[in-house]
């Protein structure tokens, strides 16, 4: 994460006094901007379509001479109530605030009687109405209000307060966001009332609107002067692509980018007498206090413009068109028989074993309580296997099934599973009965592995990428290396605008029986945006390489390198970091440790802090055969004599070493290094080339024991 510390204290020390209403959109926005200033390419985009659409729109309704009209549109909305403890947002207050929305985005609001006939004028009606979901994302029958209790008395507004639309951080995981509108109900830091995120700007799984509880609906614990549903319009105006209509600078020179709003120097407080004007409004009928997107109490928030409206439908069409065709407002229509495969839970991904027992989720989609059905599957276009499932299941309820064993074939494989025969009958709906999954199994490899990417074929054979979010992750890259390396694989994590996200490339499976010792050999190449020796980001994208002997259960960490210990070059990128051939650096791991775990991958993983690219390339396993003198005593020391450069070489890391020190027979101390200095070989290596001949001693101090004493002699 990169540092806005100061422009954080910056905005905190401007706001005003609490009591006063506090939107944290645009600052959430600016920390995103902050992090990856190409978003604020991207905002400019998005508002310069808007700006050439809405001009269109005036030309065609100038021409018309007539006024723009919208189809009506209904958006299924999902309210997550995220309180320690929930029961005091009631129904009845969830229902309230989107009787509110409906009323004030179609311009049913009657309170649009206190504006001045100058501004009745400019009421613009968006046809866009509101509904509690009728269904979940998975199809079962919803509410549209999801209750869950937080361990947290308050959330932030960074990243538009992130952390409530998580359940890993004690909020609730969005439902589709391309499907729903997601409210979170919550309490709000600071005082602030709601946090919105704009189209484009935040990932996919984090948008929405986040509410503070206290102005939430008009009802229960909704408190004056926020108790009229105003702040959900208002947020919602910003998910929609609204700036605040004063252009979020105390000046003239900003604006939100609409013609029919005038232009005012800053944001409005209470609920003021008609007109106002300021020095940028300085005569009648002054600035638009009563606009949505001004921060009036909620009994003075009464219009969005016609030109807004505009850029709301705007939006919906270009950047939020998936709403558009969610059935999440459709109710349910249960048949009286209806057994479906909701999922396949295993197999998925690739295979460490041939053998495979599938596990599915059974769902009873039917009005009739299930008793008995058929699930069956089948690999490709092979045997089909079929498990005779009893109980009793009722309606919309699930039960976990394991199914009959089978054996893969080596490579790429679509499972099917399906239900027949619900309760002995036919189903009444064959549609929904299927669900597939992906699968693979390759055998062991061979000594030695060699990958440099050359291949079009990504991931090779064998391999396998984890790419939990679905968002960027590890992809195949051309490369200017001055050798025969023109290719090799990239993490985009500039372009990475999240914290912490994971992304993992493994190898194929390696049986390393009868093996001495294994050593991993790869090409990094690594930048990062901020400057490695002047941040105080604790933040950065961290490169792991593990080994997992258990089929990506667990995993043992043989390397973690970040920041300054990562990097190829220190000099800061602001820009996609393409590495020269000059900004390589060849790495080592000594694998041996991991052998007695039998079987093994070798698992890359980037973690994500939204610095910037990292590169791989020539990842080469070996073998080495173990001198039978370090296998027995678990040290070796020499060559005994030298005539210049000793070893010490350890079977298996020291994890107590402090140091090792050369003295010579006066006692004084030669070479010194310490314990941390190991190498990817287990070694340490000490140069008496330009020492005189004679006796001396190689001394390992540990921690907490004793001191070991090895006697050398030095020859030409």
């Amino acid at each position: 994460m990169r540092n806005f510390t100061l422009f954080i204290l910056t905005v905190f020390l401007s706001l005003p006094a609490l009591g006063q209403r506090q939107c944290g959109t645009e600052i959430a926005v600016q920390e995103q901007i902050k992090e990856n200033p190409s978003l604020q390419v991207l905002r400019d985009k998005i508002e310069a379509r808007n700006r050439s659409k809405i001009s269109a729109i005036k030309l065609t309704r100038a021409e018309a001479k007539t006024t723009a009209t919208y189809n009506t549109v209904t958006i299924p909305v999902v309210v997550h109530i995220v309180l320690q403890n929930t029961a005091v947002v009631t129904d009845a207050q969830v229902q309230s605030q989107i009787d509110v929305l409906n009323r004030d985005y179609a311009a049913l609001n009657t309170d649009t009687s206190i504006l001045p006939s100058v501004w009745k004028t400019l009421v613009g009606d968006s046809k866009i109405q509101f509904c509690l979901a009728q269904r979940t994302p998975s199809g079962e029958v919803t509410s549209g209000i999801e209750r869950v209790t937080t361990t947290k008395s308050s959330f932030s507004i960074t990243s538009a307060a992130k952390a409530v639309k998580f359940a890993s951080s004690s909020g609730a995981d969005q439902w589709d966001g391309t499907k729903y509108l997601n409210i979170w109900v919550c309490h709000l830091e600071s005082g602030y009332l709601g946090v919105a995120t704009f189209p484009g700007l935040y990932a996919d799984n984090q948008q929405g609107v986040v509410i503070d509880y206290t102005g939430f609906g008009t009802t229960g614990t909704a408190a004056s002067p926020y108790n009229k549903g105003r702040t959900a319009t208002h947020e919602i105006g910003h998910y929609f692509n609204l700036r605040h209509i004063w252009g979020d600078e105390d000046a003239c020179a900003a604006d939100d980018g609409i013609d029919d709003t005038p232009k005012q120097a800053k944001a409005t407080y209470g609920c003021p007498a008609w007109p106002q004007v300021d020095q940028c409004a300085t005569s009648n009928p002054g600035y638009m206090f009563e606009n949505y997107m001004d921060y009036s109490d909620d009994a003075c928030l009464v219009l969005f413009t016609t030109e807004q409206v505009d850029v709301i439908r705007a939006t919906l069409t270009d950047d939020r068109a998936s709403l558009l065709t969610s059935d999440g407002c459709t109710p349910l229509n249960l048949k009286t028989l209806d057994a479906e495969v909701e999922s396949v839970i295993t197999p998925y991904n690739q295979q460490c074993d041939a053998s495979i027992t599938p596990s599915v989720i059974l769902k009873n989609f039917g009005l009739t309580t299930l008793t008995k059905v058929n699930i069956n599957y089948q690999v490709d276009d092979g045997t089909v296997y079929t498990t005779a499932w009893t109980g009793s299941l009722a309606a919309l309820k699930t039960d976990t099934v394991s199914l009959a064993n089978s054996t893969l074939d080596v490579g790429e494989h679509i499972l099917k599973a399906f239900t027949t025969l619900p309760n002995g009958s036919a189903d009444n709906d064959a549609t929904n009965d299927t669900a597939w999954t992906t699968t693979s199994y390759y055998n062991n490899i061979t000594f030695p592995l060699k990958e440099g990417f050359e291949s079009s074929t990504f991931p090779p054979a064998g391999w396998e990428i984890s790419n939990p979010d679905g968002s960027y992750t590890w992809e195949r890259t051309a490369v200017t290396r001055g050798d025969s390396s023109y290719y090799a694989i990239e993490m985009r994590n500039l372009a990475y605008d999240v914290n912490g996200e994971i992304d993992d490339i493994r190898t194929p499976t390696i049986d390393p029986s009868g093996v001495d010792s294994i050593f991993l050999f790869f090409d990094v190449a690594a930048a990062t945006y901020s400057d490695v020796n002047g941040s105080t980001n604790d933040l950065w994208d961290s490169l792991l390489v593990m080994t997992t002997s258990d089929c990506s259960q667990t995993y043992d960490t043989l390397y973690n390198k970040w920041g300054k210990t990562l990097v190829t070059t220190t000099t800061p990128k602001t820009s996609e970091f393409v590495p020269t051939a000059a900004q390589w650096r060849r790495d080592s791991i000594n694998l041996t440790p991991i052998i007695k775990k039998g079987q093994f991958r070798v698992v890359f993983r980037n973690v994500s802090n939204a610095e910037n690219n990292i590169y791989l390339d020539n990842i080469n396993i070996i073998t080495r055969s173990t001198p039978a003198y370090l296998k027995e005593k678990g040290i070796a020391v020499g060559p005994v004599p030298t005539s210049g450069q000793v070893y010490v070489t350890f079977l298996e890391v020291p994890d107590n070493l402090d140091f090792i020190g050369v003295y010579n027979t006066s006692g004084q101390l030669i070479a010194k290094q310490r314990g941390s200095n190991i190498d990817g070989s287990n070694r340490f290596t000490f140069d008496l080339v330009n020492e005189p001949n004679g006796v001396y001693f190689v001394k390992l101090i540990y921690r907490n024991s004793k001191a070991k004493t090895y006697k050398i002699i030095k020859v030409n």
